[in-house]
């Protein structure tokens, strides 16, 4: 068989920043009726190159070619969308407020100056015809703020797809580019996206999708191309390959896996941290101890309460009932503040809206727990706190170590780090993690799970809520598994392995 031209193509593209180069001359090509995959650990080149293609960025050289028309540079503000290429990024860019048919209007005109009607019974029809050609159930009247996680995804990938067939006039060959749709979908969930992919797929269209997680890469595309320092590390199929094969390519080195050792737990003293009772939305009757020395995963399925049980401990979600102690010493209500005074910290899963403000920099980001002791009146000692990021952005191999740079402008391994730094510098006594490495890729999941695993060995706990079955392999000494909001498993030393794991947390669901 002979193979099909690209549908999209890149030769040799170039970009620098301030004289740093981000590309190198990198080469991809995505083929009709394929899933390609583009993996690359933080910083490899992969963000710049979606966000040429979608106009944020102007190449410095190189050429792009789409269905087999080449098309010069700059691209301008709305990059390559009139050529045919559609963008769904990790934010899924929807308005909470706004239907699922007001939408998928925009797209028919609606963005277009002047004024213009929108002719709103011929817009439902096409709505909904297009919802219902791909299998999605959802009522284009519903607000996006309704949706579950995975069907905002969807409509997210069928409004770019919609969008494009408006424009070309056909259905089927098409680009859509999925920039980690995944990352804050359940983890049992996401199969239902990648049925919606796989459709795509079989009607002509070629999609290119970013992503950290190498099990998902290996289980929905057909191809791969690697990142690695700006350069094409190399294209593979990915029929037949491993999770080591995809990691060598990544890291110029086959995975190894962090030691854990033998965990030194410290039960001849009160827990560092309990709950007794403890009742939330999801959480039900609970009771929990954290010993220092020690890492507990706590994990389940979708809303089994694994997600909300770090909001309740520190105090950031009010709790129906129950009781919690630091080191054996009651608390009536826990607040953020209460629990940061006894050396309780936590770090939430949404990065980005939760964890660190984006529009501030690394200096700000990283010393606004240590404002109050840097003040005097209305001075700030900005010159002795850039000292101490500075160590911080070094000791944790943060990139850029610079200080100065805006937080939002790092890659998510090194937000997660410079998150990490932030913390571990008060000198926690225990650490509340919601999935740690959520969107981080392998080389920078591997130094966290090396900090983490540190700071435990000098006698921190560390509760671990995550869906991710190796980050509980690679990191904790138990894990807890929550059914309907109580523990239904516990598991241990090395009988923690991804087949033990899934099987208890699927376990309720088979019987």
């Amino acid at each position: 068989m002979t193979t099909p031209a690209p549908l999209l193509g890149v030769t040799g593209l170039t970009k620098a920043f301030n004289g740093v180069p981000a590309l190198r001359g990198v080469d991809l090509d995505v083929r009709p009726g394929e899933v390609h995959g583009l993996l690359g650990a933080n910083g490899s080149g992969k963000s710049t190159l979606i966000k040429i293609l979608a106009g944020f960025h102007d190449a410095d050289g190189g050429t792009v070619t789409v269905a087999g028309t080449t098309v010069r540079s700059p691209f301008g503000a709305r990059g390559l969308r009139d050529h045919g290429l559609g963008f769904v990024h990790q934010d899924l860019g929807l308005a909470g407020a706004g239907t699922v048919l007001e939408h998928m209007a925009l797209d028919s005109g609606g963005d277009a100056p002047g004024w213009s009607r929108v002719n709103w019974k011929a817009e439902r029809r096409r709505v909904t015809e297009l919802l219902e050609r791909f299998e999605i159930d959802v009522d284009p009247g519903a607000a996006i703020d309704t949706l579950t996680p995975v069907q905002r995804a969807m409509v997210a990938v069928v409004r770019a797809v919609g969008s494009q067939e408006l424009r070309s006039g056909s259905g089927g060959g098409q680009i859509l580019i999925l920039d980690e749709p995944t990352v804050f979908l359940p983890r049992h969930e996401v199969g239902l996206l990648f049925a919606l992919l796989r459709r795509l797929r079989d009607r002509g269209d070629a999609v290119l999708l970013v992503s950290h997680d190498l099990d998902e890469i290996l289980e929905v595309t057909d191809r791969v191309t690697v990142f690695r320092n700006g350069r094409t590390a190399g294209t593979r199929s990915t029929a037949g390959a491993t999770r080591d094969d995809l990691v060598q390519l990544i890291l110029g080195a086959r995975d190894e896996h962090v030691p854990k050792g033998d965990a030194a737990v410290r039960t001849d003293r009160p827990a560092l941290l309990s709950a007794r009772g403890l009742r939330g939305n999801r959480v039900r009757d609970l009771d929990l101890d954290l010993f220092a020395g020690e890492v507990v995963g706590v994990t389940g399925l979708a809303g089994s309460g694994f997600e909300e049980l770090p909001d309740l401990l520190f105090g950031a979600r009010h709790a129906a009932a129950g009781r919690i102690e630091h080191a054996g010493r009651a608390i009536t209500r826990p607040t953020p503040a209460r629990s940061m005074e006894a050396g309780v910290v936590l770090i939430p899963a949404d990065r980005k809206g939760q964890g660190g403000a984006l529009g501030l920099s690394v200096l700000e980001n990283v010393s606004l727990p240590f404002l109050a002791g840097r003040a005097r009146g209305w001075r700030v000692d900005w010159k002795g706190l850039a000292r101490q990021v500075q160590d911080t952005c070094d000791r944790l191999g943060v990139v850029p170590a610079n200080p100065q740079a805006m937080f939002g402008h790092l890659s998510g391994g090194n937000q997660q780090k410079a998150l990490l730094g932030k913390w571990m510098d008060t000198d926690p006594q225990v650490m509340l993690l919601a999935e740690p490495t959520q969107g981080v890729d392998v080389g920078a999941r591997r130094e966290i799970f090396v900090l983490i695993r540190e700071a435990v060995a000098q006698g921190m706990a560390v509760l671990c809520a995550t869906s991710d079955y190796e980050q509980l392999v690679e990191m904790a000494d138990r894990v807890l598994v929550l059914d309907g909001g109580r523990i239904s498993a516990e598991i241990t030393g090395s009988n923690i392995t991804k087949d033990v794991l899934a099987s208890a947390v699927y376990a309720e669901e088979a019987s």
